[in-house]
């Protein structure tokens, strides 16, 4: 889903559902008792409705792969929700529903969730998909600092055996007002958590019912009532950023351009993130000078993104581009790839302490049937931990490399480029068939074409005007 898409997401229409009606205690209920009206599903066949109950259910004759949720069309922020739920099926098997969570393209989901598991010492925590993970225990009071630092205190009632089984019906009572959940399972409190990390908190998004993939799993919802509350809380506490005004029109002939927040979740061509889940959080917003207000941003400590073997950015001329942010200014890592060795290179933009120059460098080399041609740039030259618009052209004529919008270096260079088999990977290098040099930080978004952008449109991706001055 693009970030236009997110945006758009906000104007959808409450659908009216005929059996719903609005209660004396403000709760409006958003299930009839009888069909799906008003959720939708990515695979509606994992979908149905039993014993008046909405069912997910996974059988060995239709198993499930990939998560799957209902999703209520519509946004939520500052709410009650009371839901009814039981779980059933084989071994430790997973399961929740998501609040204040985004859709991603392929039909995931990252943000807020309360999460369960059968069969394990503990039941209920609330969790950040694709994010921090577990945000709080059953039995946990956390307050999370502007900084992300975590306190715990303890609800001793809470503790100990859980007083409700999962495989019976149990009532959620969730309540979120500004940057404070509270959960209650069975009118006891169970877990809250005081989300004060701007970058990572969701103040609106989508309620969602999921069926985790695994074994056979059989869980169901019913009585399921929303109250809406209006609150003076702020939707986000984020310093103001300025956002440069840019032009997105060479994305069309792009033959790839990935929004790297989705952490590769449908994005076309395909990109996988690598490990699934670890070392990396999803849906954050960006810190630092230059970044852009209302982006999210993908963080990597020790995943990278991969893009498969059969990308290539071109034959006679090429383009990758990359905004990315180091925030310890160390630029010392792989950045975007196709390498495998100087030998086997197709293209690399990187960073690395060259020998030449004091300090760190960010450079983009390139092999073509004359041989191996690279370019570089000191970072003493930019504000090292700030965002960067990071860009390697190679035009058939020479090779160059610009950051926001700025030619760095530059040299003549011609011949046909070179195919490799190696994966094109975004924030890791391949070197002699192992992964290395993987990327610390923050990145936004990454693309390549088979042509060489022209220098207008190199400094547009920045937000820069079409007559200004090239960088000295």
């Amino acid at each position: 889903m693009s970030k236009l898409s997110h945006l758009a997401v906000v104007g959808w229409i409450w659908i009216s559902l005929a059996a719903s009606a609005m209660a004396d205690d403000g709760f409006v209920s958003l299930f009839d008792g009888k069909s799906l009206a008003g959720w939708k599903a990515r695979d509606a066949s994992y979908w149905t409705i039993e014993d008046g109950a909405i069912t997910g259910r996974i059988t060995p004759e239709h198993p499930c792969k990939e998560n799957q949720y209902l999703v209520w069309q519509r946004l939520v922020t500052h709410f009650e929700l009371k839901l009814k739920s039981r779980l059933n099926g084989m071994g430790a098997i997973n399961n929740g529903f998501q609040f204040r969570s985004r859709l991603l393209a392929d039909g995931d989901m990252c943000g807020y969730q309360v999460d369960n598991n059968l069969q394990t010492p503990w039941q209920v925590r609330l969790y950040d998909e694709f994010g921090r993970h577990t945000l709080a225990w059953r039995g946990e009071k956390v307050t999370i600092d502007a900084e992300g630092k975590f306190a715990v205190e303890k609800i001793p009632a809470a503790a100990g055996p859980a007083w409700f089984r999962l495989e019976d019906w149990h009532e959620y009572h969730l309540v979120c007002i500004g940057r404070k959940i509270t959960l209650r399972v069975d009118g006891r409190l169970a877990a809250e958590v005081d989300d004060g990390d701007w970058r990572r908190q969701d103040m609106t998004g989508l309620l969602a019912l999921q069926l985790h993939s695994g074994p056979p799993t059989v869980v169901q919802f019913k009585d399921i009532r929303l109250k809406e509350i209006n609150s003076r809380e702020d939707i986000m506490h984020n310093p103001k950023v300025s956002l440069p005004e840019r032009t997105t029109e060479c994305f069309r002939d792009a033959i790839a351009h990935w929004e790297l927040d989705e952490a590769g979740h449908g994005l076309k061509p395909p990109l996988q993130h690598v490990p699934k889940w670890e070392k990396f959080e999803m849906n954050v917003r960006p810190a630092g000078k230059g970044a852009h207000f209302f982006s999210k941003v993908l963080l990597l400590d020790g995943a990278y993104l991969d893009a498969g073997p059969d990308l290539h950015a071109g034959t006679n001329a090429a383009t990758v581009y990359l905004r990315a942010r180091d925030p310890r200014g160390a630029w010392n890592s792989a950045l975007m790839a196709k390498r495998g060795n100087l030998q086997t290179l197709h293209f690399n933009l990187f960073s690395i302490d060259l020998r030449e120059t004091p300090g760190p460098d960010i450079g983009f080399e390139i092999r073509t049937d004359r041989g191996f041609a690279m370019v570089s740039f000191p970072v003493s030259k930019i504000d090292a931990t700030a965002w960067h618009d990071l860009i390697g052209r190679y035009d058939g004529q020479s090779i160059a490399i610009y950051c926001d919008g700025q030619r760095m270096a530059a040299k003549p260079w011609s011949g046909k480029l070179q195919p490799n088999k190696e994966p094109l990977l975004i924030g890791a290098e391949t070197d002699s068939g192992k992964v290395v040099r993987h990327f610390i930080g923050e990145m936004e978004e990454a693309a390549v074409w088979s042509r060489g952008l022209r220098d207008d449109e190199i400094r547009a991706l920045s937000g820069l005007t079409v007559d200004a001055p090239p960088q000295r």
